[in-house]
């Protein structure tokens, strides 16, 4: 980007992202995210990486809850348990995606984001200029994620519990 960029704030995650009024690209049809968060986040997904796939997906879809519908609720929920298999049990993309395919989703309700939805953005992990700073800026933004969704642990814990247990 070049000094000339203007920015605007994204209403999902908050981050200062470039302003991109006539963006060509797709938008999400349920999340909040600004055209430049958006096309930010498929520039960082594009990056190679090896371990942070998951963590990339999951972190950005909780920090752009949308509103209330029934695909928002069920995106959000569903990432949130990728955290805490991931985070919290140290499960692997595969199995975490394995686990969520299992859950049913008509235990699922809106859970009200948090107020932060966390210190660390996309943007934050889009100044990575290497693969092992990108992976750490990753995880350390899923984990501050995760914790700013932590009124709503036990809820995603017992889900978690009733589709796969300890």
């Amino acid at each position: 980007m070049d000094t000339a960029t203007r920015f605007e704030a994204c209403p999902g995650c908050g981050a200062r992202v470039p302003y991109m009024p006539d963006s060509p690209g797709p938008e999400h049809q349920y999340i909040d995210a600004s055209p430049g968060c958006w096309y930010i986040f498929g520039e960082v997904g594009i990056r190679p990486y090896v371990s942070s796939r998951g963590f990339l997906v999951d972190t950005y879809m909780v920090q752009h809850p949308g509103q209330p519908s029934r695909q928002s609720i069920q995106s959000v929920c569903r990432h949130l348990l990728g955290l805490y298999w991931s985070l919290e049990r140290g499960l692997s993309f595969e199995a975490s995606i394995k686990a969520m395919l299992r859950t049913p989703t008509d235990q699922f309700i809106w859970l009200d984001p948090p107020g932060s939805l966390g210190p660390m953005t996309i943007m934050d992990v889009a100044q990575a200029t290497d693969l092992a700073s990108y992976n750490q800026l990753i995880k350390s933004w899923a984990r501050t994620t995760w914790q700013a969704w932590e009124p709503h642990h036990p809820t995603i814990q017992r889900w978690a519990n009733s589709s796969f247990p300890s």
